[in-house]
């Protein structure tokens, strides 16, 4: 998934003055991949809508004390990042054994019939990873960030980035064995 993102550094330089306009438009930019995002990492979808909410406000009362436009996406994420993290903690809850995406067809998660049972096996090994692992991994591969933004969203080192990406992969591609293993097992 490439990101397309229209919100210009001229509409950043207005968004750092309160323009309402540009900030609707950074709304419309970011909305849809923040939310997968918030949904992949906290894994339901009321406490992603909490947290995206929380984000935009936190976006629009601190968008002034960012210098560089070149800065704000990893910025953005970094305030969801950490809303995210914030919301996990304070919930301290199981992941409920439901799949999490809004199946009804006007969701911007909306899977067809053939690709929901994958998607929801992917969905529930994504919540058996620990929560520094799930988020490197929905930030490279659902949101194509590179390994330096990554880094700078999670304010760490490439190398940290690195190995948390390589035991998300590891545990993921476990965890998806052994749930293949278990079907198998259920068919014989």
């Amino acid at each position: 998934m490439n990101r397309e993102i229209k919100f210009t550094e001229e509409n950043f330089e207005k968004l750092k003055i309160g323009d309402k306009d540009s900030f609707d438009l950074l709304y419309q930019d970011y909305y849809l991949v923040l939310y997968r995002t918030a949904l992949l990492i906290l894994g339901n979808k009321e406490d992603a809508e909490d947290v995206l909410q929380d984000t935009f406000v936190s976006i629009y009362k601190n968008a002034k004390t960012l210098s560089d436009f070149e800065k704000l996406s990893p910025w953005i994420f970094s305030i969801l990042k950490n809303t995210s993290y914030t919301r996990y903690k304070k919930r301290k809850r199981e992941f409920p054994d439901e799949f999490v995406l809004d199946k009804s067809e006007n969701s911007p998660t909306y899977l067809g019939e053939d690709d929901f049972a994958e998607k929801s096996e992917i969905q529930d090994a994504l919540m058996t990873l620990k929560e520094k692992e799930r988020e490197v991994l929905v930030l490279y591969y659902y949101n194509d960030f590179s390994i330096e933004e990554i880094a700078s969203i999670c304010k760490t080192f490439q190398g940290t980035v690195k190995s948390r990406l390589y035991r998300a992969r590891r545990n993921l591609k476990k965890e998806l064995l052994k749930t293949q293993e278990e079907y198998e097992g259920e068919l014989l």
